[in-house]
């Protein structure tokens, strides 16, 4: 017996394969918790600017907690088919709430007299608990809806291994750059946190880690470039050679992993390096 023309299949329409999630096609068809990670992360960026009106002396030049959060907007939006990407909104808002409070900065702008400040900080706080929050359902909504393992960022399957492995170096060179100047000192922020990134980077499948590198690359970088102490090393080497060679090990650290991150985030074919294993 012929097909009827209903059973035809019709030109340019999209086949279903049993177990593959359909890409979503529409801002309607994202996870309603991925748009409140997204939307957590707004609020709290809302909060910075309150701040940063009220009391401009505080973020010379910029906020770097804008930075921040505009990473974890980007990451969580851009590879929000990828099981664990809504973590980058988790770190990036723990790193934001736990450097405020270990530096006092956080509690003492919240009992400010300056009203404005103080409610700045209040709705900068509530947009990132509640993207964190967001970002765990949205976690776990993405990890039911996957189809199977991603490819492994050193896999040889990964066509941008190389970056891969360039990134971490960058990473690594950083992270010793920053600690050389104390004896390989590593109990400050940046080396331990480099150090750790770099491993994450290497093991943990998907684009977000990448992101996630390029971005505090960058805000690193930003912050090096305008520390003054960075500055004198960098101006004058023979005064203290120790000094220079960690400054310029942990620019050249970092400018690598923003470079390499960003090759390793973003191919340049339409079908991503990050893609699915059959």
């Amino acid at each position: 017996m012929k097909n009827s023309p209903q059973d035809l299949p019709r030109t340019g329409t999209r086949t279903h394969v049993p177990g593959r999630a359909s890409p979503p096609s529409s801002l309607r068809s994202i996870p309603p918790a991925t748009v409140g990670t997204i939307g957590g992360q707004v609020l709290a960026a809302a909060g910075i600017m309150v701040q940063w009106l009220a009391e401009p002396a505080l973020f010379p030049g910029f906020p770097p907690g804008l930075i921040y959060i505009g990473a974890a907007a980007v990451i969580v939006w851009w590879d929000r088919r990828t099981p664990w990407s809504p973590l980058a909104a988790v770190l990036l808002s723990l790193w934001i709430t736990v450097g405020g409070l270990v530096g006092g900065q956080l509690a003492a702008n919240l009992g400010s007299a300056n009203s404005a400040l103080a409610a700045g900080n209040a709705v900068m706080l509530l947009g990132l608990v509640s993207s964190s929050v967001a970002a765990v359902f949205a976690i776990r909504h993405n990890r039911r809806q996957g189809t199977g393992p991603l490819v492994k960022p050193l896999s040889a399957r990964n066509p941008r291994r190389t970056a891969v492995w360039c990134a971490v170096a960058g990473m690594l060179a950083d992270a010793i750059g920053d600690a050389a100047p104390e004896g390989l000192r590593w109990d400050g922020p940046g080396p331990a946190m480099f150090a750790a990134l770099a491993l994450l980077v290497a093991l943990v499948p998907g684009r977000f880690m990448p992101m996630l590198s390029v971005a505090l690359s960058a805000a690193f970088i930003v912050g090096l470039t305008s520390n003054p102490e960075s500055l004198a090393a960098l101006t004058d080497p023979g005064g203290d050679p120790v000094g220079f060679g960690g400054v310029a090990l942990q620019l050249a650290g970092l400018i690598t992993t923003v470079v390499a991150g960003s090759l390793a985030a973003f191919p340049r074919t339409r079908r991503s390096a990050w893609g699915r294993t059959p």
